[in-house]
């Protein structure tokens, strides 16, 4: 029998069954878990362009649109002097204009309640109850068994079976398959209501004059010492005004531990003076704590036909707000490798290539936002770490992800083979210190010297307007062009100490070999389909 049963209730289970409701209608969707969640805490309130791309994809653009607060962009405060708690300047950064893709700020209450009807007005099944047990099939159906609120037990088969319990984790612990990073992460956050927002504009903020969108809207990001602190203005039609506050600390750099408003509170109190004004003009609602929350699994996909995507396989920093974007990259992998096993084409190869895809996109953004806690008391460090983060994700990351390369055989090997981990750290290590050198005395006088995070260049707006899959490779050839040209600036920066950065210079000249690479040999193809890129990722790469 050609079905999937999703385990789990909240937004990972429901997003992915309208997703294989809508690509795979021969198969039946049924959805195992409890739609009254018991007020278990919820987060992933801010989607990003990936994200909003598939919700598109699903239908859910008019509903968002309609019930939603829109969101332009992320912007970022650092500032220029943390110990000074009354100074309240900041160097402001946000995006240029409207965001070239809508994004929202979602109420994750009204949403997943929202979802779940549309689901079921759709065809998905909804079973009410707790799986307690799931048994693999070895050439037979695997059997899934179920608890009802009375206590009785049940159980269905399915082909495939897809974990997206959660924090549950049911098959990654059933399986053995958790491990935890080298840095932690712990999280307090809270709702406010009735609350002044005009209080958000009560600070020296220099930046460019912004006159495309009310700046308001946006996922409001400040940076501390070992932390930061998100703001998300959400819809409501309960409260006049409703924000989701919350502090993510690294608990090896951060000086001191958040449990409750008060000691949130005199934190804030000490490096952001302007977030207890806010918080003191409003009424907290509800408080909640993650302590030491991030896990990883060591598989994710299997050829036998079970799957684990979203915080049931892997706890995410939400800084960049990825949580919901590797829930939509996984569930098209579970789709391709759920539509090879129908067509007969899946293979071990195939499941392999999707899973070490995940990983090294996973892998590299929680490697780098772990090592921004190093500097994010460092205005001018921290802003040109994430510059080059920002600049890469929009110029290779999200068109490969928007052309379906992290599901494509082909795509997958390319995405293995440009993401190696080890390797990118190793790179961004050599700039990252290059950055260092550089910082001095300007980090908090020389505001000039502050790059734009998100201007229209690392935004990759060029690319956008057309949105073309033979244009990936000219947009990456820009990508290096641009970061060989920003080393020579710091090395030049540098003063004398610049003339002997030697494997500085060495990478100067692997960016722009890649650059000319991309330009010469395959601007204007669709990079998958190159020969020269079919024989490397086939017979060359073996």
């Amino acid at each position: 029998m050609n079905e999937i049963v999703i385990l789990g209730a909240g937004m990972a289970a429901n997003v992915s069954a309208a997703y294989f409701r809508k690509f795979l209608p021969d198969v039946k969707v049924t959805v195992v878990g409890k739609s009254d969640r018991g007020g278990l805490p919820v987060v992933g309130e801010s989607l990003v362009e990936v994200s909003t791309h598939f919700m598109r994809d699903i239908g859910l653009s008019s509903y968002l649109i309609e019930n939603h607060f829109p969101k332009y962009g992320l912007t970022y405060y650092y500032k220029t002097d943390l110990s000074n708690p009354g100074d309240r300047t900041y160097f402001v950064d946000e995006s240029p204009t409207i965001p070239p893709f809508p994004s929202f700020q979602i109420n994750r209450f009204t949403f997943d309640r929202d979802l779940q009807k549309i689901n079921r007005e759709n065809g998905v099944e909804w079973i009410e109850g707790k799986v307690t047990d799931v048994t693999f099939g070895k050439g037979e159906p695997h059997r899934v068994s179920v608890e009802n609120a009375s206590g009785e037990t049940s159980t269905i088969t399915a082909r495939w079976v897809i974990d997206a319990t959660g924090r549950s984790r049911f098959l990654a612990r059933k399986l053995g398959l958790g491990t935890k990073p080298d840095h932690q992460r712990s999280v307090f956050w809270f709702r406010l209501v009735d609350f002044d927002p005009a209080i958000l504009g009560r600070i020296n903020a220099v930046k460019k004059e912004n006159l495309a969108f009310d700046s308001y809207f946006c996922t409001h990001h400040f940076f501390g010492k070992g932390n930061w602190i998100w703001l998300i203005p959400m819809r409501t039609g309960e409260y006049r005004n409703m924000l989701s506050i919350g502090i993510v600390m690294r608990p090896d750099l951060f000086p001191g531990s958040i449990q409750t408003g008060e000691d949130f509170m005199e934190q804030v109190t000490r490096e952001h003076d302007v977030i207890r004004e806010l918080v003191e003009s409003g009424t907290i609602i509800d408080t909640n704590v993650y302590r030491n929350y991030i896990y990883h699994t060591r598989q994710r996909y299997s050829p036998e036909g079970w799957f684990i995507i979203g915080d049931a396989a892997d706890a995410v920093d939400p800084l960049y707000s990825i949580g919901l974007g590797l829930v939509s990259l996984q569930t098209r992998q579970v789709g391709a490798m759920i539509q090879g096993d129908i067509d007969g084409t899946l293979s071990e190869e195939f499941v392999k290539d999707m899973n070490e895809a995940f990983v090294g996109f996973q892998q590299n953004a929680a490697d780098q936002v772990t090592d921004l806690y190093e500097v994010m008391h460092d205005a001018y460090q921290c802003h040109m770490r994430m510059h080059i983060g920002i600049a890469t994700t929009f110029h290779l990351i999200i068109p490969l992800f928007i052309h379906g390369y992290l599901s494509d055989p082909v795509g997958a090997k390319i995405i293995a083979a440009l993401g190696d981990p080890k390797a990118v750290s190793r790179e961004l290590r050599e700039f990252f210190d290059l950055i260092a050198r550089t910082a001095g005395g300007e980090r908090q006088t020389s505001l000039r010297k502050f790059l734009k995070v998100q201007s229209a260049f690392s935004l990759n707006y060029p690319y956008f307007e057309y949105l073309r899959d033979r244009d990936i490779p000219a947009s990456g050839a820009r990508l290096y062009f641009y970061l060989a040209g920003l080393r020579l600036r710091l090395l030049l920066r540098s003063g004398v100490r610049g003339l002997f950065q030697g494997k500085q210079y060495k990478a100067l000249l692997v960016d722009l070999g890649r650059a000319l690479g991309l330009r010469l040999f395959f601007g204007g193809r669709v990079l998958r389909n190159h020969p020269l890129v079919r024989w490397y990722m086939g017979a060359g790469r073996k």
